[in-house]
This record gives C-alpha cells, sequence and structure tokens, in this order.
C-alpha cells in the first residue's frame, strides 16, 4: 500500500486537552482531538498519512512526538498564536462536556502541502468549524474521495452557541455535497437534531437524501448504524474491558477509512459490491475501536493497535 502518494490526508486542530473524568480523575494535558486520534491510528495500521493543522507555539513538544513515531507527515503543521486548548469533562450521565479555553486560527487551502493533493481519501475532522466552506469547496473540485465526521460542524465538540440549529442544519446542507461518507455519533446527532427529536435511521436517510453516498452513526457500546444506497445496516460493537471511550469514535472513523481505502486501491476487489467494502470495514473498525478503550492516555502510539492485533481480535469474534 506504501507508494509515493498518501493514502489518507486528516484536516482539523489538534487539542491541548485536560480530561477530568466523572469520579473526579483528571489526567493532561494530552494530545486530543479527532484528527489526532484519526491520524495516529491510521498510521499505525499502515496507511500513509498526511496531516494538516494549526497550533500555536504553546504546544508542548512532547505532545507532538507521537506522530513522528507513527509515521504521520507532518509538513502540514503550521504554527501560529494559539494552540486549540480545552477542558474536556465526562459528566456522571456519561455525556461530555467541552469547555475551549483557545482556540487557533482557521484552516486554508494555501495550509496543504502540494504532495498532499493526490492522496486517495481527504478525511475533514474539525473540532468547531475551523475547516471553513471555501476550503471543502476547493479539495472537492480536485475529484478526490471526501470524508467527514460532523463533530465539529454542530456535532457534540463544537461551541454549543456557535450557531442556531437552524443555521447548524442549513450549513450540514450546503457541504455534504462534498462528501462521499458521512460519519456523527450519536452525540452529535442530539446536538444537531434535538435529544429524542429523531430516530438515528431518519438521521441517516436525511444525510443520504443531502448527498451523502455512505452514512455512519456511531452508538458507542450499542454499535453503528450505517445506510448506502442499497442497504442500511447495523453493526454491533466488539466486547471489551473499557477504561477510556476518549476517542473512540475517532479511532473507529479512522480505521474504516483504512479498509475502506484498502479495498478500494486494490484492482482485485474494485469488482466487489460496495456494501461488502463498508461491512468489512466497519466490522475492522469495530475491533479496532474495541482495543483503544482498553487504554487511556490521550493520543499515544502504545494506545493504537496494529492491523495484525485488530485481525486478532476479529478472529476472537
Amino acid at each position: 500500500m506504501k507508494n509515493s502518494n498518501f493514502d489518507l490526508i486528516v484536516i482539523g486542530h489538534l487539542l491541548k486537552e485536560k480530561i477530568i473524568f466523572a469520579d473526579g480523575k483528571e489526567i493532561g494535558p494530552v494530545l486530543g482531538s479527532p484528527a489526532a486520534y484519526a491520524s495516529v491510528a491510521a498510521a499505525k495500521l499502515g496507511l500513509k498519512v498526511g496531516l494538516v493543522t494549526r497550533i500555536g507555539k504553546d504546544m508542548p513538544e512532547g505532545l507532538l512526538k507521537v506522530f513522528k513515531e507513527a509515521g504521520v507527515d507532518t509538513e502540514g503543521i503550521r504554527i501560529g498564536d494559539n494552540t486549540t486548548t480545552n477542558l474536556l469533562i465526562y459528566e456522571k450521565s456519561g455525556k461530555k462536556k467541552l469547555e475551549f479555553l483557545k482556540k487557533a486560527d482557521d484552516i486554508a487551502f494555501k495550509d496543504i502541502p502540494e504532495k498532499y493533493l493526490n492522496c486517495s481519501v481527504f478525511l475533514i475532522c474539525p473540532i468547531d468549524y475551523e475547516v471553513p466552506f471555501e476550503l471543502l469547496r476547493k479539495l472537492s473540485s480536485l475529484n478526490k474521495e471526501m470524508a467527514v465526521d460532523l463533530g465539529g460542524y454542530g456535532g457534540a465538540s463544537s461551541r454549543a452557541d456557535h450557531f442556531t440549529k437552524k443555521e447548524k442544519l442549513s450549513f450540514l446542507k450546503k457541504i455534504i455535497p462534498f462528501f462521499k461518507i458521512v460519519k456523527a455519533g450519536r452525540e452529535d446527532c442530539q446536538h444537531l437534531f434535538g435529544e429524542g427529536s429523531l430516530p438515528e435511521e431518519k438521521i441517516l436517510a436525511k444525510f443520504f437524501r443531502w448527498g451523502a453516498e455512505v452514512s455512519i452513526v456511531t452508538l458507542g457500546s450499542e454499535g453503528v448504524l450505517i445506510t448506502s444506497s442499497k442497504e442500511g445496516f447495523k453493526i454491533p460493537a466488539f466486547p471489551s474491558q473499557a477504561i477510556d471511550c476518549t476517542g473512540a469514535g475517532d479511532v473507529w472513523y479512522s480505521a474504516f477509512l483504512c479498509e475502506y481505502v484498502s479495498e478500494i486501491k486494490d484492482s482485485k476487489l474494485k469488482i466487489r459490491d460496495l456494501e461488502d467494502v463498508i461491512k468489512r470495514a466497519a466490522f475492522f473498525a469495530s475491533a479496532t475501536a474495541s482495543l483503544v478503550i482498553e487504554k487511556t492516555g490521550g493520543v499515544t502510539l502504545s494506545r493504537m493497535p496494529t492491523r495484525e492485533e485488530v485481525l486478532k481480535r476479529m478472529r476472537r469474534k
């Protein structure tokens, strides 16, 4: 799979994060964010990965070492005034709350190194709208496959006061046609549509009507719902001894795209039905996430499994 072109380019802010658990335990500062989890997990699984992000001089050097250790190309890291910094607070109800302390500058198309533009898939995974519409529009003109995590476009990681519900949904309708694959977590859907307002199956159908070819909602321990052009199905979660679920959805999506990229790049597999590819990728992703949540500490190389470890867990099911 390794060649001169990149398999996956991940775009979104990095986090300097303190995590406060429901029992009062605190860890941090640790490296967080969907972009960090996704890029390191994908590289550990064997993809050639590049990262596009903006940080400040206040980002501890030690938190960035993991990218080099994992083999993530960091030419797309740009240095500005601030690093996005927050508190991640887990409530006793199981919900999480984010408190933003600082935010880095928005990411621009010019921040993307030219060598990244011929990748197989772009993964857009913002924290709070830092990947703007104009960047998405320019990327879409390259006619590359694109995937998005909606957590940072009005979902659980976005500031609650950024947009009204109507404005959030209007923005989604504008950007979803850019993407082949759209993913949101259950909590993201609650922020976007209102808690209990729509069942996940109807939300998936909305994403599909708005232009996505593959729509995904992750449900934590209940598994994942996926809808494509031909059918909808549910993939169960793998049994695990969960210690820390932080980043589980980000790693799930990254692992899903790893298997998806592997399938679409292998000419022998291109004739396979898309639904078969999606199901295989989803099972692989669920196994990967089940391994990640058995460890803690933010984005570290030791927390991310190898492909061999994932396949071993899949054989156990």
